[in-house]
C-alpha cells in the first residue's frame, strides 16, 4: 500500500502551484488544502458565506467534532477573486460541482486535481499528501508540535512526527549538526 508523503521541497510546492491557472478552482483547491490542514471530505464542505467571513466552520466528516479555522489573508484574497469571477452566491459551495451547482466535486473529482498536479511535475501527490505538507512546513517553522497535534486530532506527538514523514533521518541531521560546548 502506498503512503501518502509531504512535499518537503519549496520549490516542489511552488511547481505544483503553477499547473492551474491562479483564480481557478483547481488552482484555489490546492490553495486551501495546503494551507487550513483539512482532510478533503472536509474542505469539500466549505461554503461561500463562511469563506468570505474568512472561516471554515463545520462539523469534522471523520471525527464528527465541531471545529472552526480562521483562514490566512492570502487565502481569503484568493476566495474573494474566485467568488466574484464564478458570481457564486453565499449559499453556494466553494468547490461547486459544474454538473450540480447545488452539490460539491466528489472526492474523486478532488483526486483528480490534485493527482493531475503532481503528474505534471513528476511526482506522486494525493489530497492527503497536501495535509501533511501543511504539517510538515509548519513544523519546519516551528509550529509548536503539540499545536500541530491539536490541529490533526492526534492522540500523542510521536504519532503528529511520523504523520508529517519526520524521520530518524531527521532527528539524526539534528544530532550531526548541533555542537554545543565542543
Amino acid at each position: 500500500m502506498n503512503t501518502a508523503q509531504p512535499i518537503t521541497d519549496m520549490k516542489l510546492i511552488k511547481d505544483v502551484m503553477e499547473v492551474y491557472r491562479k483564480g481557478s478552482k483547481q488552482y484555489l483547491l490546492l490553495a486551501y488544502s495546503l494551507n487550513t490542514g483539512l482532510r478533503i471530505s472536509d474542505i469539500l464542505r466549505a461554503n461561500v458565506k463562511d469563506s468570505l467571513r474568512g472561516i471554515w466552520k463545520n462539523r469534522e466528516e471523520k471525527t464528527n467534532k465541531e471545529k472552526l479555522i480562521e483562514l490566512n489573508p492570502k487565502l481569503q484574497l484568493l476566495i474573494r477573486d474566485y467568488v466574484v469571477a464564478e458570481e457564486l452566491a453565499e449559499g453556494d459551495y466553494l468547490f461547486y460541482s459544474n454538473k450540480d451547482r447545488s452539490k460539491p466535486i466528489s472526492r474523486v473529482q478532488a483526486h483528480r486535481i490534485v493527482a493531475h498536479a503532481g503528474d505534471m511535475i513528476g511526482i506522486t501527490l494525493s489530497c492527503h499528501s497536501l495535509r501533511k505538507t501543511f504539517g510538515y512546513m509548519a513544523y519546519k517553522q516551528d509550529v509548536d508540535l503539540a499545536l500541530l497535534q491539536y490541529i490533526f486530532n492526534h492522540s500523542s506527538q510521536a504519532v503528529t512526527l511520523r504523520y508529517i514523514g519526520i524521520t530518524q533521518d531527521e532527528a539524526n541531521k539534528v544530532t550531526t549538526r548541533l555542537s554545543i560546548g565542543i
